[in-house]
């Protein structure tokens, strides 16, 4: 299968320009960056991986609200103004898309975001990091004996249940790691590389959980 280049380069993600406040679900937070498919945020508390919540977010005349799911969270590594250390999370939009990315397209109408020039060139370099720093090998080892957390877990279920009831979104979400893989030159293990549905879950949750976690997860829920 042959990833849709057109489609990948059509995917923009807007960096926040002017100060953009919001919440999701009962926690305050300031988005960072966003797209139609999802949000950087940062926030005060920490989000449990595969926490469901109402996304929204006013400004001005602008507005939405829809609902998401964490599907990684970290500390920041810089700290704020007060000397805090925030959490920074990636939220996947779950709901239609279709009064999300009005909004969006209106925030950079407005100038509060701009385009992301920069996007693709960053992820194929944290890909291309990621996989240097896991293994100087010629593939990546496809099973590992690190053991994964009840949430890891839990959150790759969630994503490969949305996938698996949407075979056109799943094949989307494929094909952009097919791209992404491909433009990165970094190298897979044969096994990996013929398994859609582990690539697809990969990509939906930001390259955020290991391929090989992704793979065993999968094997743990057919025994």
């Amino acid at each position: 299968m042959t990833p849709d280049i057109k489609d990948q380069r059509a995917i923009e993600r807007y960096v926040v320009v002017e100060p953009l406040l919001g919440s999701f679900g009962a926690a305050g937070i300031t988005i960072l960056d966003i797209a139609e498919q999802g949000a950087q945020i940062e926030h005060a508390q920490p989000l449990r991986l595969a926490s469901r919540g109402r996304l929204w977010f006013k400004r001005g005349d602008v507005s939405a609200s829809v609902q998401a799911m964490v599907i990684w969270s970290r500390l920041s590594e810089k700290p704020n103004v007060e000397g805090k250390l925030l959490y920074r999370s990636g939220l996947r939009v779950e709901d239609s898309q279709e009064t999300f990315a009005p909004a969006i397209q209106a925030l950079a109408d407005h100038g509060v975001i701009k385009r992301d020039t920069e996007s693709l060139a960053r992820k194929r370099r944290k890909f291309v990091e990621r996989e240097q720093e896991k293994s100087s090998k010629p593939s990546v080892k496809m099973i590992k004996t690190d053991e994964f957390s009840a949430d890891q877990a839990l959150l790759i279920q969630h994503a490969r249940e949305r996938l698996q009831n949407d075979p056109d979104e799943a094949l989307k979400w494929y094909n952009r790691a097919r791209y992404a893989i491909v433009e990165s030159s970094a190298p897979i293990a044969a096994e990996i590389r013929g398994r859609e549905d582990v690539l697809a879950v990969w990509e939906y949750l930001e390259r955020s959980v290991p391929l090989s976690t992704i793979v065993r997860v999968f094997a743990e829920k057919k025994s």
